[in-house]
């Protein structure tokens, strides 16, 4: 199954990044996945319907259903300018 994991702060997909994901459910743990050219990852079918988040960046990203074309959100700052303060 694929899903797409997107930046909370650009609301853009995470390309070409490796991605550590955390899985609560029957298969419970954490897995690191590698997003494509698009931000998709793909998944095995047996995370089917099981929660997902994505624990890193600044702070844990909602719990998500794994299931086909699920969006994960990737918690990470927003850069600021420092010459503008």
């Amino acid at each position: 199954m694929k899903l797409k994991i997107i930046d909370t702060s650009t609301k853009k997909p995470v390309l070409n990044s490796k991605i550590q994901l955390q899985v609560k459910g029957k298969d419970s743990g954490f897995l690191t996945v590698t997003t494509d050219t698009t931000g998709m990852i793909e998944l095995d079918e047996k995370y089917n319907g099981q929660q997902i988040s994505s624990p890193l960046g600044s702070g844990q990203g909602p719990w998500v259903t794994a299931c086909e074309n699920a969006v994960i959100l990737l918690p990470t700052k927003k850069t600021t300018d420092a010459s503008s303060s």
